[in-house]
């Protein structure tokens, strides 16, 4: 129990980020002290095995006479040496022997800055390696002793490398570029968890409960317990949703029972005593009954369309026939119904969603503003970006405009006598609205220049 709690506090995300962290500042603290040693410009005390290797070839100069040939004629070896390491020679004065001449001022420099026998140094000039002070003495001319150097011909160090480490801002770049992809691990292993999270809760309100255990076995621990809620909600999300359906499907057949004998009762009246104006009332009534538990019974199958059957198709496959059955009912009921298409070739794009329920929604809209108008509709399609507009409007008497927001509210009615006569149930709009945000769209309504109502439909592509 208690390794497998250790476990689960080192799988944490607070764990990764400390760990990480401290990784990645020691990681960087070693380039920050390693990566200038790399510099061989800098002045370097010589090793154990350099200072062995150089006190040999102080034996082989001496040996090959090199140094006394130095104090005889420095000028002529300087010219003639073609060796890649030879001897030169500082006396008391600090005046250089057996120098060459594109040597002198990195001899000088480096004279100057190494003169103690007991710490000898190494530094490079760019194709040359200076060497020394070593301690020599020679009977020629004095018994003051010498100090000796030597020159050694290398590969000059590559410009770039020169440029960075003269430049220690290009060097932190460097140092930060070798981190990031430690960080960017970090930062990947623990996003790529919520990514799926934020793709499956995109597919949530889309209607997809299904559940993910794969989410619950990846990631950080807090993440896992994430998502174990996340299945927990989307399961609570589906049961609740198939119990609404179940009681809503259990209420229209309970109360279409009473309703069809209620009509029938209506027409045995009908049929024994005659037509009454009572008995048109009750049948009114009945009727409006009938399609207020249709309407409900609408609003959650199309919910239900929504989320399970989605397609991509024309956006012109939704619209068509919508537009052709208006069309031949605003003519037998005398309505000027124009359709305006602001959209080139609409036939190039498509949309995602159930055609069935786009098409009822837009039929709805449509039918209301038949039912209201004077004697003018109109519907314009356009686009804004990647969104589908359809715009509405009539001629009738419209709304007040502090009621634009609330006609989308199930049971709304503006008009409570109006909606008797037209036979409305306060339901349409409310479907239609769920229906466009079924599909991540909007739908708003305002005051059309026409004089009467004016509804917006937007729907991404």
């Amino acid at each position: 129990m208690l390794i497998r709690k250790m476990q689960n506090n080192l799988q944490s995300i607070t764990a990764q980020i400390f760990a990480f962290f401290w990784f990645t500042l020691t990681i960087l603290l070693l380039l920050a002290f390693f990566i200038p040693s790399l510099d061989n410009r800098i002045y370097k005390e010589l090793k154990n095995d350099e200072l062995a290797a150089y006190q040999k070839q102080i034996v082989t100069s001496i040996r090959n006479n090199q140094i006394s040939h130095l104090l005889i004629a420095p000028s002529k070896l300087s010219v003639d040496s073609a060796d890649s390491i030879h001897p030169i020679l500082v006396d008391k004065n600090n005046s250089i022997i057996g120098a060459k001449n594109n040597e002198l001022n990195a001899v000088r420099q480096f004279v100057v800055q190494s003169n103690n026998t007991a710490r000898p140094l190494v530094k490079n000039f760019d194709n040359i390696q200076l060497a020394g002070p070593f301690i020599v003495h020679t009977n020629s001319r004095t018994d003051e002793p010498f100090l000796l150097y030597f020159v050694k011909k290398v590969n000059p160090q590559q410009e770039a490398l020169s440029f960075m480490f003269d430049h220690p801002a290009i060097m932190i770049l460097l140092i930060m570029l070798l981190s990031s992809p430690f960080l960017w691990w970090l930062a990947w292993n623990i996003t790529r968890p919520v990514r799926k999270l934020q793709q499956f809760a995109s597919a949530v309100t889309l209607g997809d409960f299904t559940k993910h255990k794969e989410l619950e076995q990846q990631g950080p621990e807090e993440l896992r317990q994430l998502s174990r809620s996340f299945n927990k909600m989307t399961e609570a999300l589906d049961d609740l949703l198939s119990t609404r359906q179940s009681l809503l499907y259990s209420i229209s057949h309970e109360l279409r029972t009473p309703l069809t004998r209620l009509q029938l009762a209506a027409a045995l009246i009908r049929r024994c005593q005659g037509e009454s104006n009572e008995i048109k009332r009750i049948e009114t009534e009945t009727e409006r009954l009938d399609n207020m538990i249709n309407d409900l019974l609408a609003l959650s199958r199309n919910q239900l369309k929504a989320q399970l059957e989605r397609d991509t198709f024309q956006i012109t496959e939704f619209w068509e026939e919508v537009i052709e059955d208006t069309k031949f009912e605003a003519e037998q009921r005398n309505i000027n119904f124009n359709v305006i298409y602001k959209i080139p070739s609409p036939e190039k794009y498509t949309i995602t969603g159930n055609q069935q329920s786009l098409a009822s929604a837009l039929e709805n809209i449509l039918r209301n503003a038949l039912k209201y108008t004077n004697n003018t509709v109109n519907i314009t399609f356009s686009l804004e970006l990647y969104t589908l507009c359809i715009c509405i409007d009539d001629n009738g008497p419209g709304i007040p405009d502090e009621e634009y927001s609330k006609i989308f509210i199930p049971f709304y009615r503006i008009d409570t006598a109006r909606t008797r006569s037209t036979g409305g149930t306060g339901l349409g709009l409310a479907i239609v609205k769920n229906i466009i945000q079924q599909h991540h769209g909007e739908i708003m309504a305002s005051r059309s220049k026409l004089g009467g109502l004016k509804v917006t439909m937007k729907l991404p592509l």
